[in-house]
């Protein structure tokens, strides 16, 4: 006897899911269309999303193409989600809420999970120097070409590491195939790790090897290593003017709002965009923006910039 309401079940999941991912495939659409401003743009976005397309039916993440975005250009994969930076920096415009912090020509510049390069690019062709730190080897190997791409290696220096509260070695996780939710693990050194092997670097540790370096502005995307990452960089903190960070739960932003405010930060914003869903497993995931105070900056005057030992 057929169980009619279990199959009436399925037919009605099978129903939403259908309905999920059309609206998926609208939405993608419309953002790629907004995406390209000129036709040489739009060509080049068509043939991603034609390559896109096509890589779905044969289930291939191999795939990579070049497009032209706002007069740079960028060498994505196709099946890896990098596509939907666009979306957060020229569209939600996550980085660019408040105007003291876009960066400026002579700026210098910590862009702490870069991927392919998108906000790197961006800042350097406004005149900014760039330290970039991204410990995937796909998107790491992007974001190199799409420096020397847009004539920027002069203005940008890449570094293909993670960062953390220790120097070591981390396990990367993907999940997918995809390149922009990427989590490192820090890994004891007789454990035997699981995915991509990355070494984790501190901010202090770089920073001591570039001597005389202030930064205008620190920002932070690492998939919940923020808190690891700023303590790692208790020392540079002093140097630092502006600091955007993406937080992934309550619970880091808590910590995160704590050590800047030990630090002299004061915060300025918060962006929310995905809320708490406990059902659903989903932490709260914004963007905070912080501001050294005056008068914390006057205590540090005279110390001058952070140095080697």
């Amino acid at each position: 006897m057929i169980d009619r309401a279990r199959v009436g079940g399925r037919s009605r999941s099978l129903l939403a899911h259908m309905r999920v991912k059309v609206r998926e495939l609208v939405w993608e659409t419309q953002f790629f269309a907004r995406l390209g401003q000129t036709w040489p743009e739009r060509m080049s976005i068509a043939k991603l999303m034609a390559m896109l397309y096509a890589a779905r039916l044969i289930n291939t993440r191999r795939w990579e193409t070049t497009i032209l975005v706002r007069g740079a250009k960028y060498v994505v994969g196709v099946r890896t989600s990098e596509v939907f930076v666009f979306h957060e920096i020229y569209e939600s415009l996550q980085y660019n809420r408040h105007a003291d912090y876009i960066p400026q020509r002579g700026w210098t510049v910590f862009d702490v999970g870069a991927n392919i390069g998108v906000f790197t690019v961006l800042q350097a062709m406004q005149g900014a120097r760039v330290f970039s730190f991204e410990p995937n080897p796909e998107s790491y190997g992007r974001l190199v070409r799409n420096v020397a791409a847009n004539n920027l290696s002069d203005c940008v220096r890449p570094f293909p590491s993670a960062l953390g509260d220790e120097q070591g070695m981390g396990s990367l996780h993907v999940i997918g195939g995809g390149t922009t939710g990427g989590v490192v693990t820090p890994v004891a050194s007789q454990a035997r790790p699981s995915g991509f092997v990355v070494p984790i670097a501190t901010l202090d540790g770089v920073v001591s090897t570039l001597p005389g370096l202030s930064i205008d502005l620190l920002k932070i995307d690492a998939e919940g290593s923020e808190v690891a990452i700023l303590r790692g960089g208790e020392r540079t903190l002093d140097y630092v003017q502006r600091i955007i960070v993406e937080y992934h739960s309550r619970d880091l932003l808590s910590e995160i709002s704590e050590i800047l405010a030990r630090k002299g930060f004061a915060q300025e914003m918060i962006v929310d965009y995905y809320a708490e869903d406990a059902a659903a497993g989903q932490d709260e995931v914004g963007i905070l923006y912080a501001r050294r105070t005056t008068d914390h900056l006057n205590d540090r005057l005279g110390s001058g910039p952070l140095r080697s030992n």
